[in-house]
């Protein structure tokens, strides 16, 4: 029995060591390499977050709706006057919140009540307007179409103009807009999933990059530079972490794409738990995922709150064409002729032009947070302000 059992205690011992060693060297090459695992037009994700990490609080990702406090995915979140605020990475101020910026923070819940002291925007692109046509923009090579109460800042609209763009992506990378604003001289950026263009250069969108590495290839990222040549000279490029850290669950506006039992992002992530969605192809929705331990991200409950059917779907953009579907345009730039502000963009009539959620509707699985689907509605057509 002796001679038995210690050769395979030193056998155990031999494989604790070597799967501990292994455990350790995926770790560390998943921190000096992440996987974007990005939600909607809003993230990305290590392929195995962090569970809680002594953070806790509920993540958040979704559209300011509402002021007083703010209104997100139908939740309303207090923060004090002096609360951390970045748009874009750089230092802002509470009074820099627009009815329209996308957000991302952690919420810290007291019974019905959300709190945060940390707020992050990040516009999808800021850069010249292009071109213009109806119920949208190209923008660095960009297609923008409004969404339904989209604001708009009325000095914002014109061919070579530089503005910013909120909003969140569809499947085949339209931004949906929710907020173009002036913005000021500076460089162009743009936030996107990085692919190969029919020419075979790497872009986002039909924007084309250099100076950008392969490896970029199928990552959501976040560039800046110069335009030259046609080209966009990318000068800085960053990993867009956009889901906050530590919590390990999260509420996040988004597109999705569902065929059978399969759900995506899109950004391409999967999603477990989607066999009973009550739509096909894609659909605007604030959904509730968290992590499981084997590092993937599972749906806990999801509210649909526009199906878009086979619009908006992923697809490979046709060559010579800049964007999938791509309607014609003027041959020459122009500003689009008969346009109101902010009211007269994707209106309850027009061809074109997203929804707007301000409260979700077709609940799946269990409940969200206490005070989901409250909040009130946007205030009248103007850029918002945070109240005093």
């Amino acid at each position: 029995m002796s001679a038995f059992r210690h050769p395979t205690r030193r056998r155990f011992a031999a494989l604790l060591a070597s799967l501990l060693s292994s455990a350790m060297t995926r770790a560390h090459a998943a921190g000096d390499k992440p996987r974007d695992n990005g939600i909607g037009g809003t993230g990305y994700l290590s392929a195995i977050p962090d569970r809680d990490n002594g953070i806790g609080g509920t993540g958040i990702v979704g559209t300011i709706r509402a002021f007083g406090s703010i209104i997100v995915n139908g939740l309303r979140v207090s923060y004090p006057a002096d609360a951390e605020v970045r748009i874009d990475g750089r230092r802002a101020r509470v009074g820099d919140l627009r009815i329209g910026h996308v957000v991302s923070l952690v919420a810290m819940r007291d019974g019905d009540k959300f709190t945060t002291t940390k707020i992050q925007i990040l516009r999808e692109v800021v850069g010249p307007i292009e071109q213009v046509f109806d119920h949208g923009l190209r923008v660095l090579g960009q297609r923008v179409e409004f969404a339904r109460g989209a604001k708009i800042e009325a000095g914002a609209f014109s061919v070579g103009r530089r503005v910013a763009v909120s909003g969140l992506r569809l499947p085949n990378q339209t931004i949906v807009a929710s907020l173009v604003e002036s913005a000021e001289p500076g460089a162009a950026q743009l936030v996107g999933v990085v692919t190969r263009s029919f020419d075979g250069r790497l872009a986002i969108g039909a924007q084309p990059l250099s100076g950008i590495a392969e490896a970029m290839l199928g990552q959501r990222v976040l560039v800046r530079g110069a335009e030259t040549h046609g080209a966009l000279d990318v000068t800085s490029t960053a990993a867009d972490v956009w889901l906050p850290r530590g919590p390990s669950d999260f509420l996040v506006e988004t597109y999705l794409e569902r065929h059978g039992a399969t759900v995506k992002t899109a950004s391409g992530a999967t999603l477990d738990g989607g066999r009973a969605l009550p739509f096909q192809g894609v659909a605007r929705a604030v959904v509730r995922i968290d992590a499981t331990l084997a590092g993937a991200w599972s749906i806990r409950s999801l509210r649909t709150s526009e199906t878009l059917g086979k619009r908006g779907a992923a697809e490979e953009p046709r060559a010579g064409s800049p964007f999938p579907n791509a309607p014609s345009r003027p041959a020459e730039p122009q500003t689009a002729p008969g346009v109101e502000f902010p009211s007269g963009f994707g209106g309850p009539d027009a061809p074109r032009g997203y929804g707007t959620p301000a409260i979700p509707s077709d609940p799946v699985g269990p409940s969200f947070p206490g005070g989901f689907g409250g909040g009130g509605r946007p205030g009248p057509g103007g850029l918002g302000r945070p109240g005093r």
